[in-house]
């Protein structure tokens, strides 16, 4: 290039800088840079409560039972009227009496091409017998599982519902967990369902940005404290939660106290999924009832359920997602 370009260049080069900066600077918002306005759509606990009470009308959602099958098909049936990608992964499990029983984990995709995702969890299975309860010709008969199973199931339920009427752009996976509770204490046998799923997830080497776990989220007076495994693994996105919780009116229930460590379903899916998981699970009960009186007992029935707790509950899984989905989740 000859000296002559290069000046003309430079000339071209201050004429064009200057004819920019003698123009009126106009600021044309982009999309970009427009924020788009925070919609948390309203949780509606009597819905939450009509889902949990569905489910105890069914009868025993033991693995194997007839009534099991029914339970399952009407919620694969909810969550594809909900707009959900559904996905049922059958397994065989092997618990208490039972042998090579059919069990289901239901898998509920929104926004599946979504990078960012948040999953949402609960196991959706009773229990077949009720061990700590007083009455001994009621033990070996299967409980209602209102709290334990129904109630998380309930709440997801309904926000499936709210991600419908109101969808966020960030993925959201809702996994209900089967054959969790048919466990022993000389045989384990616990969590058979995020055992399996963890191991082999529907989608090849799956893993969200969090993991919320409800497990008994249903009870009068339910407490959710700092799991000890949570504490451990998850306490970034916990902690948020529990802090959008005491903004939101609900510090009485999520109460920042550290709990023991529970092996739940989130344990396996930190440990074989390798993604922070927090459990909300009521551990309101004193060292010998850790999980409340009804834990395991025939007193798990519809009668222990409290609209409140689950409007507690509901609201801020709610609102956490929405906000997460916002950018202004902090």
């Amino acid at each position: 290039m000859s000296r002559h370009q290069l000046i003309y260049l430079l000339g071209l080069f201050i004429v064009i800088t200057l004819s920019c900066k003698n123009e009126p600077k106009v600021s044309t918002p982009t999309p970009s840079t427009i924020a788009k306005p925070l919609v948390i759509p309203e949780f509606s606990r009597d819905s939450a409560y009509a889902f949990i009470a569905q489910q105890v009308a069914f009868g025993s959602r033991v693995p194997g039972t007839k009534t099991h099958v029914q339970t399952k098909d009407w919620l694969v049936s909810k969550l594809k009227e909900y707009g959900a990608q559904v996905t049922e992964q059958e397994f065989e499990a092997d618990f208490l009496t039972v042998k090579k029983a059919k069990a289901f984990n239901i898998i509920a995709t929104y926004n599946s091409n979504a990078k960012k995702r948040i999953s949402l969890s609960a196991h959706w299975d009773s229990r077949m017998i009720a061990e700590k309860d007083a009455d001994e010709g009621m033990k070996n008969k299967p409980i209602d599982g209102a709290d334990d199973g129904g109630s998380g199931v309930g709440v997801l339920l309904e926000i499936a519902r709210l991600i419908q009427k109101t969808p966020p752009s960030i993925g959201i996976d809702i996994i209900l967990f089967d054959a969790e509770d048919q466990g022993s204490e000389s045989s384990s046998k616990w969590c058979l369902g995020s055992i399996y799923w963890s191991k082999n997830p529907h989608v090849q080497n799956y893993k969200a940005f969090y993991g919320i776990h409800l497990d008994m989220v249903g009870a009068k007076n339910a407490v959710f404290g700092y799991e000890g495994y949570s504490k451990a693994n998850a306490s970034i996105p916990m902690e948020k939660v529990w802090n959008l919780a005491e903004t939101m009116g609900y510090g009485n229930y999520f109460q920042k106290l550290n709990k023991a460590p529970i092996e739940d379903d989130h344990f396996h899916m930190m440990a074989n999924r390798s993604y922070p998981v927090f459990d909300i699970i009521n551990l309101s009960g004193d060292s010998e009832k850790i999980f409340g009186a009804h834990h395991h007992t025939h007193g798990d029935n519809m009668d222990i359920i409290d609209k409140q707790t689950l409007h507690a509950v509901g609201k801020v899984v709610t609102a956490a997602i929405y906000k997460e989905d916002h950018g202004s989740f902090q």
